[in-house]
């Protein structure tokens, strides 16, 4: 999540973007809705019957999850989850929205917040680039958990609005008894205990502090390698946010070249390049990332980098 996003950088997407092109991949997943949204949020996709949870269980899609804890767990992120092709936002850093990333198995999204003539809002710096009410976004996710009773997901929160209209917006959308509360030091809870809990999703703020329990301060908890990289060279696996001795390690794996595009997305998100890549950190920091945060997450092999990571 870039901050300080200069506007003559993002008149210069209008211009990459014409050079970048691609075309997103095919549709082709299912989609599926339950229940009526929160007051006041927009209907959304359409509705589905939501079911009981899986038999045998299977946590995110795979039985060999359940018995892990959170933190011995990889996760797949989307870097700006709510910039988008699909949703025709300037200089997007996503081929799809919210609701497809969810089909598609994406479990954890960086989410940017602003507010816009009074309303709390995704965009990025810039609002007349895209926007969507953060409430109605997190309306898409309620509906999918509720189809989805044994998927747990994350939301990392880059906050450019009071906490308060923050909450306000979770609260909106119907997330809060959802919400994970972790305390620092307290062991992790494994995917099983969050699922049949109920409480399967885990929120963080960049914010370096927070009133509100179930919004953790992300870099008391994590840490991440550095996000602003180029080229390929760039990229490394050394601290950059939060201590390395914190319990989750994010990895941003994207390039920004002045902004991000498919082309660069094409550079990175294939193997062989991709999985010695996420190797290479392991080795070097002993552990596996939680969370591996792309940019066009549909381009190359992110899903099979994270299957590899959870030896799936």
């Amino acid at each position: 999540m870039r901050r300080g996003y200069a506007i003559g950088v993002c008149l210069a997407a209008a211009a990459a973007l014409a050079c970048d092109g691609g075309e997103a991949a095919d549709a082709g997943a299912v989609r599926v809705d339950a229940g009526p949204p929160a007051p006041g949020v927009d209907a959304g996709p359409p509705t589905c019957e939501p079911e009981g949870l899986p038999e045998p269980l299977a946590c995110n899609g795979h039985p060999e999850l359940c018995g892990r804890s959170y933190d011995a767990v990889t996760f797949p992120m989307t870097h700006n989850a709510m910039s988008s092709e699909e949703e025709e936002w300037i200089a997007p850093n996503q081929g799809f929205g919210l609701w497809r990333q969810l089909e598609d198995g994406v479990r954890g999204f960086m989410l940017d917040v602003y507010e816009q003539d009074g309303v709390t809002t995704l965009c990025h710096a810039i609002c007349a680039l895209g926007s969507r009410p953060l409430a109605e976004a997190l309306a898409d996710l309620r509906r999918f958990m509720a189809c989805h009773p044994a998927e747990v997901l994350t939301i990392i929160v880059e906050p450019h609005v009071e906490e308060a209209a923050l909450v306000a917006a979770f609260d909106e959308a119907g997330l809060v008894p959802s919400m994970h509360v972790q305390a620092l030091g307290d062991p992790w809870p494994t995917l099983a205990e969050m699922v049949t809990s109920g409480r399967r999703l885990l929120v963080f703020t960049e914010a370096s502090t927070s009133e509100t329990a179930w919004l953790h301060p992300a870099y008391e908890h994590a840490w991440d390698n550095d996000y602003a990289n180029e080229t390929a060279d760039d990229l490394d696996c050394v601290a950059n946010r939060g201590e390395d001795t914190n319990d989750l390690f994010l990895l941003n794996h994207f390039l920004t070249r002045p902004i991000a595009m498919r082309s660069l997305a094409e550079e990175i998100n294939h193997d062989p390049f991709f999985t010695e890549r996420v190797d290479r950190c392991v080795t070097e920091v002993g552990r596996a990332p939680n969370l591996v945060a792309v940019d066009f997450y549909d381009v190359g092999d992110l899903f099979t980098v994270v299957d590899h990571l959870n030896g799936l």
